[in-house]
């Protein structure tokens, strides 16, 4: 078998396994596995699909990161799975800012302490995959949709086995574009959101650049992409957030951060999400970070109470 290794050094502070554990229990395929400290998925390049295995071998304070790639791969491949990674494990975030930031406020601050490496992952390799996963969030909970997300990968994505362990990739544009809704449907998807996934395929299977969102500011970005059935403001601001990593942006509406932000400063009174947006306003250029802290520290609070 063909393999290639290489060691990636992260930002310090940066915790793997935090990054992933509020996703390792939940064991369907988003197309990336995580368990047992080990991340893998595979990538699609050109014709070939290339397994990729992550695992920490440094330490929060002095982070290291091993990639074990089970192909052959050239140079341009190389460089081209080290920035989806990169991208992913958002190892291009320095959180010192953020920290001093946040140990401003007692509340923050201790949240910082609990989950200090933490950096929220990336949850698609492109917009499209992102766009794809962020729709089937739609009103329902992470759970739910990570057991839709992994039926439509198991259904649609490409697999490839090594040593036993599936590596799945997500669903290509053309397949999806491809797929009669009925079959959509039995991922346990509804008729709006099959509509939705089949609709964004298309236009992205007939040559619409997606991809062109990395380079417009997030107004035009939010703007382009409302332009799709589907997609209004709660959905484009947290592709955002989740797929191109920014966290100057934060989805006030969201339930889970509507319940966090509320715990921790309203005395457990849910608040409506304008509230929670002009609350937000007070974290500025963190709002998004700082909103993915509360929410993390709300769920370890949850799970501790259970």
């Amino acid at each position: 078998m063909d393999k290639a290794s290489f060691e990636l050094q992260p930002i310090p502070p940066y915790n793997f396994d935090l990054q992933w554990k509020f996703y390792s229990s939940f064991k369907e395929p988003q197309p990336e596995i995580y368990k047992d400290g080990v991340w893998r998925r595979a990538f699609k390049i050109g014709d070939k699909l290339v397994p990729v295995e992550v695992t920490s071998v440094g330490t929060v304070e002095k982070p290291k990161l091993k990639v074990n790639i089970f192909s052959k791969i050239d140079a341009k491949e190389k460089t081209y799975l080290l920035e989806k990674i990169v991208d992913i494990f958002r190892l291009r975030d320095d959180l010192r800012a953020l920290y001093e930031f946040m140990d401003k406020d007692e509340i923050l601050y201790r949240a910082k302490n609990e989950l200090c490496g933490l950096r929220p992952p990336g949850i698609g390799a492109s917009i499209f995959e992102g766009g794809i996963r962020v729709i089937i969030q739609q009103q329902i909970s992470l759970q739910i949709a990570y057991v839709m997300t992994g039926e439509l990968v198991k259904r649609f994505g490409e697999k490839i086995e090594i040593d036993g362990e599936p590596y799945y990739d997500f669903p290509s544009p053309q397949v999806l574009a491809n797929v009669d809704e009925t079959e959509l449907r039995k991922c346990k998807l509804s008729r709006q959101k099959a509509r939705y996934i089949k609709e964004l395929s298309l236009k992205v299977a007939d040559g619409y650049d997606l991809e062109k969102i990395r380079k417009m500011s997030n107004e035009e970005s939010i703007e382009e992409l409302m332009n799709f059935k589907g997609i209004g403001m709660w959905t484009a601001e947290l592709i955002l957030i989740t797929t191109l990593g920014r966290m100057d942006l934060c989805v006030p509406d969201d339930l889970g951060a509507r319940k966090a932000v509320s715990h921790f400063y309203f005395d457990g009174k849910l608040q409506s999400g304008d509230t929670v947006r002009k609350f937000a306003e007070r974290w500025g250029e963190f709002k998004g970070w700082i909103i993915y802290y509360l929410i993390c520290a709300y769920n370890m609070e949850s799970r501790r109470e259970v």
